[in-house]
């Protein structure tokens, strides 16, 4: 054995010579540690994977992951009467806009309620979502033991000791992914409208940081020092699970070690709202029951609903977080096995009739786990009557495909949350790796009765406990054709 230690010492010493990037660059003192030593092994010789070490959350369901989750298994609801949303954005909401959202035919909406973020002169409220949720889900992971936030004797290059040298190679191995859909539409009106009224000089210098996508990206890097990987997906409604894919491949790469990942959203405003009316694609038919109108794969469904909020998971690699935690074992944590994306490249707004895509995404993300069983899908199901329709067919087609022998549970948590756009696949991902974590899928509200007769997956109609939960998917799609799916499966 010591003969074996002392050629895995060599290798490991050629490796961060050459810089070779399929290898993992590991202390080598960890190759000396028993418990370790299977992962080293397996990590010379294949990937490197990927564990989700914390999740936070701010969604219309409350503003931590935890209370999100608490409710969601409550069977409640976030959604409520537009006016009630309107009225949670604070004061950024003008005269002009109440006027042009009494013209809506859309009369419900779910916003983040009890807030308690004030709205910020310098920062979008998307951004305050995104950097609330990174910071539920750093605690979770207790990155803020590991990763001290940075002072301003950390800028001083006059003064540099051994810890700081440390400190700044090990912010240089943490990234960020957050993706985006609509950035901030009622920011960009409000600034035309202060410069027709008041002129150039009235305009905020904080304006274009505001709009900008990438905005809730950089703020956290900034907040929390990282220094690798900043990125922003800005693939409509895949954007968020998209840019925990892209975390995903950043570690796998070898350019990190820790990923900040997910997606951040808050376009509950009059414009954001008037142009999805005039695609027809909003629910209008339960106006008078705000809590029926986001029924997934239910046969009355009409359209979505406009929700908001933010998702990050802490995105890690296998053997970093278990020496970061102090762990012996990964059993138990749950592993990002997979990532699928394509493009229908079809129509603008409309899905491939035939879910070509989809099931090509969904695929792609399957492709590691073998022949392992999926037990739970997180549908992207916005409850809209054709997007539903088509993702019923895909999933049944593929577990007609893939898998007869053991049952699956199709969830869309849309009916509690609405629909996030940006920040959906991100919210989405997080309740998939929760299910997992907690053996638990959490029902499809108000879906009373499907208008389509396929028997080969179960809607989960009620919240459904399983010890035998193991494999989940999240899938999300956008306009534009664009595709995610992500898949998961709990380590043994």
């Amino acid at each position: 054995m010591q003969d074996f230690f002392f050629f895995a010492r060599l290798v490991v010493h050629f490796c961060q010579m050459c810089k070779v990037q399929q290898f993992t660059i590991i202390d080598i003192n960890l190759i000396q540690v028993p418990h370790l030593l299977p992962l080293f092994v397996t990590r010379m010789s294949s990937k490197r994977r990927v564990v989700v070490t914390g999740i936070g959350a701010v969604t219309p369901l409350g503003i931590t992951f935890v209370e999100t989750w608490r409710r969601l298994l409550q069977h409640e609801c976030g959604i409520t009467t537009l006016e009630q949303a309107l009225l949670a954005q604070g004061d950024v909401v003008r005269d002009a806009e109440w006027s042009l959202a009494r013209q809506l035919p859309c009369k419900v909406a779910a916003p983040v309620l009890n807030y308690t973020s004030p709205p910020s002169r310098t920062t979008s409220r998307f951004v305050q979502f995104a950097l609330d949720a990174t910071r539920e889900a750093i605690r979770e992971a207790k990155l803020d033991e590991w990763l001290p936030k940075p002072s301003s004797e950390d800028a001083n290059l006059n003064e540099v000791s051994d810890d700081k040298t440390s400190s700044e190679e090990r912010r240089y191995r943490v990234g960020v992914s957050i993706g985006n859909g609509m950035s901030s539409v009622r920011e960009i009106v409000n600034g035309a409208e202060t410069i027709q009224e008041h002129g150039l000089r009235k305009l905020s210098p904080h304006f274009v940081p505001k709009v900008l996508g990438n905005s809730a990206a950089g703020r956290v890097s900034i907040e929390i020092g990282a220094k690798g990987p900043i990125l922003c997906a800005a693939t409509a409604c895949a954007a968020g699970a998209h840019a925990i894919g892209e975390a995903f491949r950043c570690i796998r790469d070898n350019q990190a070690d820790v990923m900040i990942a997910g997606g951040a959203e808050a376009c509950i405003d009059a414009w954001s709202l008037s142009g999805f009316s005039r695609l027809r694609a909003l629910s209008t038919a339960f106006n008078d029951n705000p809590t029926l109108s986001s029924r997934p794969f239910d046969a009355e469904r009409d359209g979505f609903v406009m929700g908001e909020g933010a998702a990050v998971v802490v995105l890690e690699e296998m053997v970093h977080a278990l020496e970061r935690l102090g762990r012996s074992s990964a059993n138990g944590m749950i592993e990002l096995v997979g990532y699928g994306l394509t493009g229908d490249a079809y129509h603008a707004t409309a899905p491939d009739a035939q879910g070509r895509g989809a099931e090509r995404a969904m695929e792609i993300a399957l492709r590691e786990l073998g022949n392992t069983p999926i037990d739970y899908v997180n549908a992207h199901a916005t409850s809209t009557p054709k997007g539903d329709e088509i993702e019923a067919l895909v999933l049944d087609r593929l577990v007609n495909k893939y898998q007869r022998d053991r049952p699956v549970y199709v969830s869309s948590t849309k009916g509690a949350t609405g629909h996030l756009l940006g920040a959906a696949g991100a919210l989405e991902a997080a309740i998939a790796i929760q299910g997992l974590q907690q053996n638990t899928i959490p029902a499809t509200l108000n879906l009373l009765e499907t208008d389509s007769n396929y028997s080969s997956f179960h809607h989960a109609r009620e919240t459904i406990t399983s010890s035998s939960l193991h494999v989940a998917v999240s899938n999300s799609f956008g306009f534009g054709g664009t595709n995610a799916s992500l898949a998961f499966r709990k380590v043994d």
